[in-house]
């Protein structure tokens, strides 16, 4: 975990059910990214849902500085906390933790290799 230079991120998709508590989340979801070095690093209210993603009305990617980041930052106490209104808001969510790329893998993508 935590390859230099290669930041983590949550990729979450899900069905909106419940917009006025899915706008509680993200007032309060929005502040706490910030406060932990997180952000919201793309956003799409109409994603095109493919395998058993179907039907999703919101696709986001947050990006942190590592891994390490990401992962703290989910399971800390208070996304979970969190998590609980974003989960009562939605349904058929998903959300995946990856690595990006390392330094040295940008590098040989950037030249060609």
């Amino acid at each position: 975990m935590d390859k230099k230079g290669a930041k983590g991120y949550w990729i979450s998709t899900s069905t909106v059910v419940d917009q006025d508590l899915f706008a509680k989340y993200l007032e309060k979801v929005g502040p706490w990214l910030k406060e932990i070095g997180g952000e919201i690093f793309a956003k799409d209210m109409e994603p095109q849902g493919k395998e058993r993603t179907e039907g999703a009305n919101l696709a986001i990617i947050c990006e942190f500085s590592s891994m390490r980041a990401a992962v703290e930052a989910y399971e800390s106490p208070a996304y979970q906390e969190l998590s609980k209104l974003r989960k009562a808001a939605t349904k058929n969510g998903t959300l995946t933790i990856m690595e990006g790329m390392d330094e040295s893998a940008k590098l040989r993508r950037a030249m060609g290799k």
